[in-house]
């Protein structure tokens, strides 16, 4: 698609360290290529879950008016979905989709058993770190199940940040990782954590009460040091 070549061209500039590991990388044409090869290939190597489908639960005139709203937004979401082999062989599937005009979600994550522990999930990682930075993306968002204590860690280990925990009936728990581009976004995540991270772009930026809560902190006395 034309309107996406810019990131196209990216996605192969940053993914160029997966290749030069010996990875051969294809970008699939859609969903239903992708999930395919999953079901046929990788998804007998992991445990079954349940899920519910939003889309089929929803109305008649519930499909129609969000379809209205998706055309009057206009333009096409990003969506990548690729495969990952090594001599012929299938080595993982990944793909993700563009959430909103600045977050990009890591959407699903498939490595072969055999391709594991070899530094092929890290390879992915760092790619769709690149990846998102280079087309301007501030963050990357991701869902997993909190026993997934593997990818957790991995995704930890890369920089992503420990979000929030959803209750989500049609998938179940998930635990949200982001990813912080912009230094300033992961600053404003430090401080609401409890961390001393008051940036100057941040106090330039404060809304709402920022006046009256900058007023108090001025106007209050210094804390005693606790050791």
């Amino acid at each position: 698609m034309a309107t996406w070549q810019f990131a196209r061209d990216e996605y192969e500039k940053c993914f160029q360290p997966l290749r030069s590991a010996g990875y051969e990388l294809e970008r699939l044409p859609g969903r239903d290529a992708y999930w395919a090869i999953n079901d046929a290939e990788l998804a007998a190597h992991f445990p079954k879950e349940v899920f519910f489908s939003r889309a089929r639960l929803r109305s008649e005139r519930e499909r129609t008016d969000q379809t209205r709203l998706a055309e009057a937004r206009g333009g096409e979401a990003l969506f990548d979905f690729s495969v990952v082999r090594q001599a012929g062989r299938l080595a993982a599937l990944f793909c993700g989709e563009q959430r909103s005009e600045g977050i990009y979600r890591m959407w699903h994550t498939h490595v072969h058993p055999e391709y594991c522990r070899r530094g092929l999930y890290k390879l992915i990682v760092r790619g769709t770190i690149a990846y998102t930075a280079a087309l301007g993306f501030d963050t990357i968002t991701s869902e997993h199940a909190p026993c997934n204590n593997p990818i957790i860690l991995a995704k930890l280990r890369a920089g992503f940040r420990i979000y929030g925990l959803e209750l989500d009936p049609f998938v179940g728990p998930a635990l949200i990782l982001r990813y912080f581009h912009n230094p300033e976004h992961l600053a404003a995540y430090e401080l609401r954590c409890g961390m001393a991270t008051l940036t100057p772009g941040l106090a330039e930026s404060g809304s709402g009460a920022w006046t009256l809560f900058r007023e108090q902190v001025l106007a209050a006395p210094s804390a005693a040091r606790e050791d």
